[in-house]
């Protein structure tokens, strides 16, 4: 299984300013100075593994979709932000032809849909797109987007032969080598994560959604939702006192409540998503440092509280890794 990320900012699409651009040159410029960078080999290793990620790269700016590889000929597509306009590009520029494509909307707040008016394969007239999510009125939603005065075209434009999957929580579907079980979120309109699994392996697409005060007890169902997995894409836009003070209710969560989840669940790679759009490529490379940070600091806690066991090793081994998703991203699992 591979996990592309193509899209991975929330609310409204960003993009770098001209001044942030020239931020970035002038660091990778200052870092370089001294150093013996005369070959393009050496100048990329050096872009590549000593410069900071937030002057080398970039977390980027489009809104979530990410793709999933199974092995299937059909595609496996988890939202429809902006990030799926590069990704339906890619895909003609590959040359596909006479596919069908599975498009799993978590809910319908426009930064989860509005690529699907430039997404490139629905235009051809040989492919096919059907469109799941757990919402009673996707199809009318989905078209609506496209209608007068909000864009110029409407959805019947689409060459591509389209239909609309309604699945209820706790369903299984049985497609692209995988099973996709779908779970109801905490988020206003309600949002849907699903899960994957795929020739033993395991990933869940689970933005937008709170985890309040129900998220601590025993027989937490998101908790089972996730376990084992090896992948848990997870909305965590927040610190922890801002999920818990201003942008309470707002239906999104933090990195910390991800770690303990993911900890809970037995999570092995915890992928925090669904990024603030205010937050600067610097701000995103301390908040992925401050969680890695809190999971360390969780362990020796856990392992310092075992009573009358000195030097146990700790409890906690999961997440086995916390990275911060970014466009452009892929995970072989």
């Amino acid at each position: 299984m591979k996990v592309h990320f193509k899209g991975t900012r929330g609310s409204i699409p960003t993009a770098y300013s001209s001044t942030e651009i020239n931020n970035k040159i002038v660091g990778a410029l200052l870092a370089a100075r001294g150093k013996d960078l005369r070959s393009e080999g050496q100048i990329k290793e050096f872009v590549d593994k000593k410069l900071p990620f937030h002057i080398g790269y970039g977390w980027g700016g489009n809104t979530p979709c990410v793709h999933v590889e199974t092995g299937s000929e059909d595609f496996l597509i988890f939202d429809g932000g902006s990030g799926i306009r590069s990704l339906g590009q890619e895909i003609v520029k590959g040359g596909a032809k006479n596919s069908t494509f599975h498009i799993f909307i978590s809910h319908l707040h426009y930064d989860h849909i509005q690529g699907i008016p430039f997404f490139t394969p629905a235009y051809d007239p040989s492919n096919k797109i059907v469109f799941h999510g757990g919402h009673k009125d996707l199809e009318k939603n989905l078209k609506g987007q496209m209608k007068t005065p909000f864009f110029p075209i409407d959805m019947d434009t689409f060459n591509a032969d389209v239909s609309f999957e309604i699945h209820k929580p706790g369903e299984t579907i049985d497609l692209c080598n995988s099973l996709i079980t779908i779970i109801e979120q905490d988020h206003p309109g309600t949002s849907y994560g699903y899960r994957v699994d795929s020739k033993g392996k395991s990933m869940v697409y689970s933005t937008d959604a709170e985890h309040n005060n129900a998220a601590h007890s025993k027989e937490y169902p998101f908790i089972n939702f996730i376990k084992g997995s090896d992948l848990l894409i997870f909305d965590a836009p927040y610190t922890h006192s801002q999920s818990i003070g201003n942008r309470e209710h707002w239906g999104h969560s933090s990195n910390i409540m991800g770690v303990e989840l993911a900890a809970r669940g037995e999570v092995g790679t915890l992928a925090i998503f669904h990024h603030d759009p205010g937050s600067s490529d610097q701000d995103l490379e301390e908040f992925q440092a401050h969680t890695k940070k809190f999971l360390q600091t969780s362990r020796t806690a856990i392992k310092q509280t075992q009573p009358g066991i000195p030097g146990a090793p700790s409890s906690r081994k999961f997440p086995t890794e916390i990275i911060s998703a970014y466009d452009g991203l892929t995970i072989d699992l």
